[in-house]
């Protein structure tokens, strides 16, 4: 079976730190997001996996190459945006015509059992199966009916009033080829509101639900709170180079930091801080509740404390970064620079 990974959006709810970095590759406590995917999928034996791009493609291309951790990648990219259901449509000459497929959306962080979601399509000769999981309130997502034995009936689109169940469609499905022929062959398509309606009409439809682990990380506070969550069930307590730099630096768990972490005299890391590869914090600085991009470097004295730091930033010394404050990637800080809660800094 291949993987269709969609990822064709511009993540406009990961500004500003999607202006410079492709969601597939933002850090979950430190490792790319695409790495997690691909190993998630190889333990159900999936290791042909297809990418549909748009955003910051050519990036992808060079970062990830056309094999990653044992597994075969490759792209399908959009020259126009196409929805959801779009990009099947574009990727069909890389998908087997007569085999079905794995489609799931590129901002998804979960332990869901794709081999048990495979039998279930399989034993109901299922035209499509979704992975269903419960959330405390599936206003913002949508939500979706299903009968005792899993059958799907119905979605009901994303509002304020109080909904009927709180499944929700967890992004990830079993399609069956015929499914393509339902989707128009111009312009963006959605799945969730034009393809699924019509097979749950017709009762062709069935469903999985997951009670573990799953995370969509499309907005900013759900991929911090995705973070903190996923670091507390860590066993990694950082990666320390030499016994000078145990001697020079603390940290309060839960804590992570990545390969090539350079730190100096006197620096605080944690608690709930991840600091992804290559990251350098210089003397007597303290960075608390944070989540640091990969290379980039914090000067000297620096406090940081709930801040959100994007890839090859560099902090001036002195400088000092409130809660929830987001700074994007690619940029530089000023000595002395105090970013106030709540604050974007763009450029």
């Amino acid at each position: 079976m291949k993987a269709l990974i969609l990822a064709g959006g511009f993540a406009t709810r990961l500004r500003p730190l999607s202006c410079s970095k492709p969601k597939l590759l933002f850090p979950i406590v430190g490792v790319p997001l695409i790495d997690r995917m691909i190993s998630w999928l190889g333990e159900a034996g999936i290791r042909e996996i297809i990418l549909a791009v748009n955003h910051l493609s050519e990036r992808l291309k060079i970062e990830l190459g056309q094999k990653r951790l044992g597994s075969k990648i490759q792209f399908s990219v959009e020259e126009e945006t196409l929805g959801t259901a779009g990009p099947i449509r574009l990727a069909s000459p890389y998908l087997d015509p007569h085999e079905p497929f794995l489609a799931l959306n590129g901002d998804i962080v979960t332990d869901i059992d794709l081999r048990a979601l495979v039998n279930v399509h399989l034993a109901r000769s299922a035209i499509a199966t979704i992975a269903l999981t419960r959330v405390r309130d599936p206003a913002q997502y949508g939500s979706v009916t299903v009968t005792p034995d899993g059958r799907i009936t119905g979605f009901e689109e994303k509002k304020d009033s109080p909904t009927k169940t709180n499944l929700i469609n967890a992004g990830i499905y079993i399609l069956d080829p015929k499914v393509q022929t339902l989707i128009p062959r111009h312009g963006p398509v959605s799945l969730e509101r034009t393809v699924f309606p019509r097979l749950a009409s017709k009762r062709l439809m069935w469903g999985m639900t997951h009670n573990g682990v799953w995370y969509d990380i499309g907005r900013i506070s759900d991929f911090v709170k995705a973070n903190m969550e996923i670091l507390k069930t860590t066993t990694h307590t950082g990666i320390v180079h030499s016994k000078q730099y145990k001697q020079t630096w603390a940290a309060k768990s839960p804590f992570s930091v990545g390969e090539g972490f350079r730190p100096s005299k006197g620096v605080r890391i944690g608690p709930n801080t991840i600091l992804s590869e290559r990251v350098s914090v210089g003397e007597g600085s303290s960075i608390r509740n944070s989540i640091i991009f990969e290379d980039t470097t914090i000067g000297a004295r620096c406090t940081l404390n709930g801040a959100l730091v994007g890839e090859k930033v560099s902090i001036g010394s002195q400088s000092q970064i409130g809660k929830r404050a987001v700074v994007a990637g690619e940029i530089s800080i000023p000595d002395g620079s105090i970013i106030r809660e709540n604050s974007f800094v763009l450029s």
